[in-house]
């Protein structure tokens, strides 16, 4: 008989938020600093397991592609079986994944270890921003938002410097070795201090064709997204892929609307603020991750510089996030997102116009200026859009609103490497000199942070 499910009542969770919050923060820590640790590995990957680039390359795909795929449906499932028992779920599959990767032995085993790593990850993520917009008060939601933003920016801070120097001083199974007792100290954690909650609301009906079509949709996207560059946007691969995914999206819409016990709400399909958050957060996620991935290819192939030197250099864009997160907490729960997402976007437009005039010869006085104007606006929106999405929806149903958010990021970071690398190896074949490729990726970019100003509007 399925024990009668309780959440505790709001003041004993306002009163516990910081523990709560604390451990949770932990599990989103560990998942999204594994996105960007392994970046600056991939050299010695390549020497060490005796793989070439586009196979590495997989030990970062598999992961991200993963990753996105589960993020809708385990909100989901949270929401309806215990959010604290799933972070005891995915910590324990990540903790394990990681010590697989660490012991791997081949690029094929390393690969194979990333995935299931990343269904550890794809549990986690999605409980961080439903656990804190339930354990913090209305009036106190933004603060706990940007604090995630925080979380975030130092993740995206330290994990390639942190990366560099584990291979440098032992060897790049550290990188992975490193999760293990902190994923161990998660559990124990989780144990002692997370209390069981659920969307009341929801039945324990599970909607297995939702979340199948949904996962084939995703993973036929950022397959093909990855893909496309190397193998040819007109190939019949990518086409094909491309097809299945609009053919899946539109199948699964059908079961939204006919199904039985449909995993999305249709109160969050007519809210207009989380949509157009949403879609926000997929344009500004395409204008973060596509140029931090080409300005460290710059900072490389253009100026001569190492990867460790290269991950310095990009550094002020997320210290800069992780001062100006908090600043914006101060004032998240008193104005409307959207005054704050305009501004914050425009900076970024602005930082990524400069950056498309990247000199030809070393001069990181000449690009600082770009670096700080998109880490400002980067630290500002990222809460900004958080608080307009999980601001606009009731508590029954944050997990399945995290689940959304979280994959819209992850889709716009795919999204925008796909794109940019595009439009900068298209550039190199057609002649264009090296410094203007460059040039034209970032301002690519910038049209997509412009493109996300009219959703911002809707905040």
């Amino acid at each position: 008989m399925p024990v009668e499910r309780r959440n505790p009542p709001a003041e004993l969770l306002h009163a516990r938020k910081w523990p709560i919050f604390g451990v949770t923060m932990i599990g989103l820590f560990m998942a999204l600093i594994d996105v960007t640790i392994v970046n600056i590995t991939i050299p010695e990957l390549q020497r060490e397991l005796d793989a070439p680039v586009d196979t590495v390359s997989w030990v970062l795909n598999a992961y991200n592609i993963m990753f996105a795929v589960l993020l809708v449906s385990m909100g989901r499932l949270a929401d309806q079986f215990g959010r604290r028992r799933f972070f005891l779920i995915g910590m324990s599959i990540f903790t394990l994944g990681s010590l697989l990767c660490a012991v791997s032995w081949s690029i094929d085993a390393l690969i194979g270890f990333r995935i299931l790593q990343a269904v550890g990850a794809g549990i986690l993520a999605p409980l961080a921003l439903a656990t804190t917009a339930m354990v913090f008060p209305p009036a106190q939601r933004g603060l706990g938002l940007a604090t995630i933003a925080v979380v975030a920016n130092v993740a995206a801070a330290i994990g390639p410097p942190l990366g560099g120097v584990l291979v440098e001083l032992a060897s790049w199974h550290w990188i992975f070795a490193i999760n293990v007792p902190i994923g161990l100290l998660g559990i124990v954690l989780g144990l002692r201090t997370l209390p069981e909650t659920y969307d009341l609301t929801a039945t324990r009906s599970v909607d297995w064709l939702g979340m199948g079509l949904l996962g084939g949709a995703v993973v036929s996207l950022t397959y093909a997204l990855v893909e496309g560059s190397s193998r040819g946007w007109g190939s019949p691969l990518i086409v094909g892929l491309l097809a299945a995914s609009a053919a899946l999206t539109a199948a699964f819409a059908a079961s939204q609307r006919y199904g039985r016990a449909p995993m999305l709400t249709s109160a969050l399909l007519a809210n207009r603020q989380f949509l157009a958050a949403s879609a926000s957060f997929v344009l500004f996620a395409m204008a973060v991750m596509g140029p931090l991935f080409l300005a460290v290819i710059a900072f490389v192939d253009l100026w001569g510089y190492s990867q460790i030197e290269a991950a310095l250099a990009i550094s002020p864009i997320a210290l800069l996030g992780v001062l100006v997160s908090p600043l914006v907490g101060r004032v998240a729960d008193r104005v409307q997102p959207r005054v704050v997402a305009i501004p914050s976007l425009l900076l970024m437009v602005a930082g990524l116009v400069w950056l498309g005039a990247f000199p030809e010869r070393p001069d990181y006085l000449a690009v600082l200026p770009a670096l700080a104007l998109l880490g400002i606006g980067i630290g500002a929106i990222f809460p900004a859009t958080s608080v307009g999405a999980m601001g606009s929806i009731s508590g029954q149903e944050l997990g399945l609103g995290s689940g959304i958010v979280n994959m819209a990021r992850q889709l716009g970071f795919a999204l925008g490497i796909a794109t940019l690398v595009a439009v900068f190896t298209g550039a190199v074949a057609d002649g264009v000199a090296l410094r203007d490729a460059f040039g034209q990726g970032f301002r690519v970019a910038a049209i997509a942070a412009l493109l996300a100003v009219p959703f911002a509007l809707a905040m």
